[in-house]
């Protein structure tokens, strides 16, 4: 089997993908060619770029199945990516606001993140050369395309930084996020951060390191000011730390949507304290087994010194996460369940 992608691919949230592609095909069957993708106009639908992944499995060397994997936010469908497709596998998949339309292509997945897939040379090569291949298809400008490649290498950790275990720390708890201006952020997502890291500074005998990342111009600043954090953290420092705390917290992000954090969350195995799910996820994560779920301010209360206090609970729920990400969220498994999807459709 081979596989051709299209080399206009938004490589910072592409990479994850590509990590389970070539895990599963190995490198030397992986190419980039504007061939069989010419005929998605990324330039007609706006925000395609930031929207989906294009690539084609090649079985046999005739039979073609073309796939878009839809990582953005909103729980839109890009109707023309959607008529160009076998297969949509889509992140933000949320039924009740979904065409019925749609369903016949559609697979929900779980939410990937950004991730060092190439070594320095590898990312230089596929940065210029894919530029070269898609310059006349491109739906951005030079600088922004090539400066995913730099954020790719530079910022982003391999995967293994984050599934390489390591044991939290009892008496630590690490929590950081943007402060997002976004309408659902300013009335949900902002709110139920705070109070997760309110509560948990207050915790006796609990280190809490982090708060919200905002420059003073952010409108929501003097809301949160006294959360405010100004260290810099590099994502490997966000990384190690993040797998030393005790527990994590989770809630719909930016337009609702399944956040990076979530798929960080898992693949690190950590305690998960999370607000409920807006969008759809393939697999339920259930309350008490592999994540914690809340409703209000004092259950976030109540979950954080649970959690804190009872070790068992928390490494079945660190367990759980992880066993969660080996079978649903990981690279390898989402790309595996697309190709579940092609041999039903060849059988």
């Amino acid at each position: 089997m081979k596989v051709v992608i299209d080399p206009r691919c938004n490589i910072l949230y592409s990479s994850y993908y590509i990590r389970g592609l070539i895990d599963i095909f190995g490198k030397n069957n992986i190419s980039f060619s504007m061939r069989y993708f010419k005929s998605i106009d990324m330039q007609k639908e706006s925000h395609s770029f930031d929207h989906y992944f294009a690539f084609i499995l090649i079985i046999d060397n005739t039979k073609i199945n073309k796939i878009i994997i839809d990582f953005r936010d909103k729980n839109t469908v890009k109707d023309e990516a959607y008529q160009w497709c076998d297969i949509y596998a889509k992140v933000n998949f949320n039924k009740e606001f979904t065409q019925d339309k749609y369903f016949a292509k559609i697979i929900s997945i779980p939410p990937g993140f950004g991730i060092r897939v190439y070594n320095l040379m590898e990312t230089i090569s596929y940065a210029l050369c894919n530029l070269v291949k898609s310059l006349s298809y491109m739906p951005i400008d030079i600088k922004s395309f090539l400066l995913n490649y730099a954020i790719t290498y530079y910022i982003r950790s391999p995967i293994e930084n984050y599934t390489i275990p390591t044991k939290s720390r009892d008496n630590y708890i690490f929590f950081i996020s943007t402060l997002w201006n976004h309408d659902n952020c300013v009335t949900n997502t902002n709110k139920l951060r705070y109070i997760f890291i309110s509560k948990a500074r207050t915790l006796k005998n609990i280190i809490f390191e982090g708060g919200f990342k905002a420059s003073m111009n952010n409108p929501e600043y003097e809301k949160y000011k006294d959360v405010i954090f100004t260290k810099r953290y590099s994502v490997a420092d966000y990384v190690k730390k993040t797998k030393q705390s005790c527990c994590v917290f989770n809630t719909p992000s930016v337009h609702y949507c399944h956040g990076w954090k979530l798929g960080e969350f898992l693949a690190m195995g950590k305690a998960i304290i999370s607000s409920a799910f807006f969008n759809d996820l393939p697999q339920n994560l259930q309350h008490g087994d592999n994540i914690h779920i809340v409703k209000n301010e004092q259950e976030i209360g109540d979950a954080l010194s649970l959690i804190c206090n009872d070790a068992i609970y928390r490494s079945n729920l660190e367990c759980k996460a992880k066993e969660y990400y080996n079978l649903y969220a990981s690279p390898q498994a989402v790309i595996n369940k697309i190709l579940s999807r092609i041999n039903k459709k060849i059988e």
